[in-house]
């Protein structure tokens, strides 16, 4: 298992960062490398990305959940899916606290790959989920910075 966090403060409303990252659509312009994606209701996708280590890349077919049951102080991505070479499971958490009108946005990881692809050698594979996480999570920090 592999775990990622951070933390970033924001110039942004806390209910609009907090419905942004809630809203499936929303989502998906933050996933790097998206191919497709498709809307099943307000709480699920299913998307088609781009991800890979070193020269091994390819597809990987993922579904996504939105818990959004603490609306405004906690949600929850859970996501699991298939690709080249590897199966993934993961949750995200996001946690929302307001500082006179900047967003202390939190979150925190777990990553669990496996498969072939997965026994490339763990800092590898540590070091390829950390950019990838990273990457949507700064989309994200930089979409709220620009006002939505």
């Amino acid at each position: 298992m592999l775990n990622f966090n951070g933390d970033f403060d924001v110039k942004a409303d806390i209910d609009k960062a907090y419905t942004y990252i809630s809203t499936p659509d929303n989502i998906a312009k933050l996933v790097p490398d998206l191919i497709d994606y498709q809307k099943i209701d307000d709480h699920n996708l299913k998307l088609i990305a781009k991800a890979g280590v070193s020269f091994i890349k390819g597809k990987f077919n993922l579904e996504l959940n939105i818990n959004d049951s603490e609306k405004f102080d906690h949600l929850i991505l859970k996501g699991k899916g298939s690709g080249t070479g590897a199966n993934v499971d993961f949750t995200v958490n996001f946690y929302f606290k307001d500082n006179d009108g900047i967003a202390n946005i939190k979150w925190n990881a777990d990553v669990n790959i496996v498969g072939s692809a997965a026994s490339m050698g763990g800092k590898m594979i540590k070091s390829a989920a950390g950019k990838y996480i990273n990457k949507l999570v700064d989309k994200y920090r930089e979409t709220l910075e620009t006002g939505l």
